[in-house]
């Protein structure tokens, strides 16, 4: 998966854009904007990437997506069945962080908005009952226009604002900025989503960015605020967690499954990422 910088257009007549997407399943590639996103997902399963977080979505998940944090939503593989009559359904807004204009988060009341968009660069996720509370007026959108349509935009953005079960997707935020660095990071993260469960060696990753060891891991360090080796981690921890909420692998097996060759280094740099051990995990979900 290639992150690429994704071209988005507004329409003439209003300040932010709105999506509707229907299709047999969803096609846009690992990508990143300078737009903030909101998604809903209407219909439709599978796996949310976003930066270093990989977690599972369906009908009803709600997320926040920051200024130029990489992302995709790729379908189960059932929707890819040729011939299938599933269907993908969502609706995306994009907004720039200007979208209101020069001087509007510098406004009193906009503090609230203005953290909001600063905690979503590390990609946002919500519970049920904001959810419950945020999708009459997301589908009521389309119906709207004018004035009417940015009121009902700002009134979403000041219950996500309110929400007491938002939950950040990472910890260190990825964040790319121009397609020089996208070029040169595109062949790493698509070799690391691929390869994440087997051994990777930093002098693999080096030799696709056309670097030496030493001089990759300044310049990966320099644009995703974390280490190689702890990216790397991330990913691995992200997978392993989703295994742990089936109750059906041990965690020794767990932990090979998601690229670790020991369990204790599993144990350990689990405990280090989410702070807490991969059994009370397990126990915590399953209850």
């Amino acid at each position: 998966m290639k992150p690429q910088l994704l071209k988005i257009s507004n329409p003439a007549d209003a300040s932010f854009n709105l999506f509707v997407q229907e299709t047999p399943y969803f096609s846009t590639p690992w990508h990143y904007h300078p737009e903030y996103e909101i998604v809903l997902v209407l219909e439709s399963t599978g796996k949310r990437f976003v930066g270093s977080c990989i977690t599972d979505f369906k009908a009803g998940d709600l997320c926040m997506i920051g200024a130029y944090l990489p992302h995709y939503y790729r379908n189960d593989d059932d929707f890819y069945v040729k011939e299938s009559k599933l269907k993908a359904r969502s609706l995306v807004i994009h907004f720039l962080e200007d979208f209101m204009g020069d001087k509007f988060l510098q406004l009193p009341e906009s503090q609230a908005i203005k953290a909001l968009l600063e905690r979503s660069k590390r990609g946002l996720s919500f519970g049920e009952k904001t959810v419950a509370k945020v999708t009459p007026k997301f589908k009521n959108l389309p119906n709207l226009t004018g004035m009417e349509r940015l009121l009902e935009m700002i009134s979403i953005l000041t219950i996500l604002c309110e929400s007491e079960d938002k939950q950040d997707l990472t910890t260190n935020p990825i964040s790319l900025r121009n397609e020089v660095d996208s070029a040169r990071m595109n062949k790493v993260f698509e070799f690391v989503m691929l390869k994440y469960q087997e051994e990777i060696q930093l002098k693999d990753v080096a030799d696709l960015a056309n670097m030496s060891e030493s001089a990759f891991s300044r310049y990966f360090k320099k644009r995703t605020r974390r280490t190689f080796t702890q990216f790397l981690a991330e990913i691995r921890i992200e997978h392993a967690c989703k295994l742990l909420m089936v109750d059906k692998m041990s965690v020794a097996e767990i932990s090979f499954e998601s690229g670790f060759n020991n369990l204790s280094n599993f144990n350990r740099q689990f405990k280090a990422i989410k702070k807490i051990t991969p059994l009370a995990y397990r126990t915590k979900f399953l209850e």
